[in-house]
């Protein structure tokens, strides 16, 4: 019976196909508010308190801490792990911006041409999510009388993508992913935050927004278990019948309080189990490309120029209008900006590492003579 470990060694399995599908629930989850207003009722979010957008990024998450761990055990150097995360995430985070800025805004905004980019707001759109803090969903006068306005309400989870980065990043620099003490250490530590965070948010409603709290530790919860299964993925088998306790314990706990907790610890196991059960047909898409990214970025905004154009559209009408369109950003996206960028992340990481080299150098001491 192979380990995760095993399993992580080899390039095939299916987890490009999982990223895709979870981008595309994305997009089926925002087609509901986007097309009928904040009223919308999104999937599943009766059913487990959870929409299928927020299933979707926890998938995306629990992935994510699985592969980044492993990213940086290959990386071999702080440097190289950084280049590489940036390169996977700006170039194609930098298009996105520029086409909603430069095109999409002037197409679409109530706005003369003039007034759109002399707005201060047009240009702090892109510098404050280019720096992913302090966010802007909004460019002036773009879909400001759609159901839901805005132009990408889906970047939000980058700032948080890229804060996990620095955390492994961090935690691999203090050698904490490498020593298995160290990493036990580093989970009791944030299993003792999570419980002190829990029982105060249980007990106090005002702890809910306590800058960002409960944001942090939701989608933390996932890509941690990300993480802890691939520091101790030598010892995890890889069968079904493994998922059957986790199960157990989500299936005992729904509609309680703790349902969230066991209910990510039993996807985290499913999908990784799923993502390793390859099979050589499903395979061959994993050669296609990585196309999750560009369709999770793109969907928001070809979504809400489908609610400008046909008015009172349905979100099925949507789902199925908008996924081509998104299809072909994303293809694009990936074959000629993400991959391409990815390609150069051991130049550049080695320019990095030079330039940084010749900093440190003492400068040469002109103008003595001989003795």
């Amino acid at each position: 019976m192979n380990t995760l470990g095993d399993l992580a060694s080899r390039r095939d399995n299916n987890f490009n196909l999982i990223r895709i599908i979870a981008a595309a629930a994305v997009l089926i989850s925002h087609s509901y508010p986007l097309a009928l207003g904040h009223d919308a009722v999104e999937p599943l979010s009766d059913l487990i308190g959870l929409s299928l957008g927020e299933v979707a990024v926890i998938t995306f998450f629990c992935v994510s801490g699985f592969f980044i761990s492993l990213s940086r055990d290959r990386a071999g150097g702080t440097i190289n792990f950084f280049t590489a995360r940036f390169l996977r995430i700006y170039p194609g985070l930098a298009l996105v911006l520029l086409v909603s800025v430069f095109l999409i805004g002037p197409l679409f905004t109530t706005l003369s041409t003039s007034e759109y980019f002399r707005s201060g707001e047009t240009y702090g759109y892109l510098t404050h999510n280019l720096m992913l803090f302090n966010m802007k969903y909004q460019l002036p006068g773009v879909f400001e009388m759609n159901p839901w306005p805005g132009i990408n309400g889906s970047l939000w989870t980058l700032f948080f993508e890229v804060a996990f980065y620095i955390l492994v990043g961090a935690l691999g620099a203090f050698s904490v992913c490498s020593e298995r003490r160290r990493f036990s250490g580093f989970l009791v530590l944030y299993a003792a935050l999570y419980i002190t965070f829990k029982g105060l948010r249980l007990n106090s409603a005002l702890f809910n927004e306590f800058y960002g709290t409960e944001a942090f530790f939701m989608w933390s919860l996932p890509f941690v278990l990300g993480m802890s299964f691939y520091q101790y993925r030598q010892h995890i088998r890889h069968r079904l019948f493994g998922l059957l306790p986790f199960a157990v314990l989500a299936a005992c706990t729904w509609r309680t309080p703790f349902f969230f907790e066991f209910g990510v610890l039993a996807w985290t196991y499913l999908i990784l189990y799923l993502g390793f059960a390859s099979q050589p047909v499903i395979a061959r898409y994993t050669h296609l490309g990585d196309y999750s990214y560009g369709v999770y970025i793109y969907a928001f905004p070809v979504q809400e120029i489908l609610a400008l154009l046909f008015k009172g559209i349905s979100p099925v009408s949507m789902m199925l209008l908008g996924f081509p369109v998104v299809l072909l950003a994303a293809v694009f996206s990936w074959h000629f900006i993400e991959k391409p960028a990815m390609a150069r992340r051991g130049s550049v990481a080695d320019f990095i590492s030079s330039r940084l080299d010749t900093m440190k150098r003492p400068r040469a001491t002109v103008g003595k003579g001989k003795a």
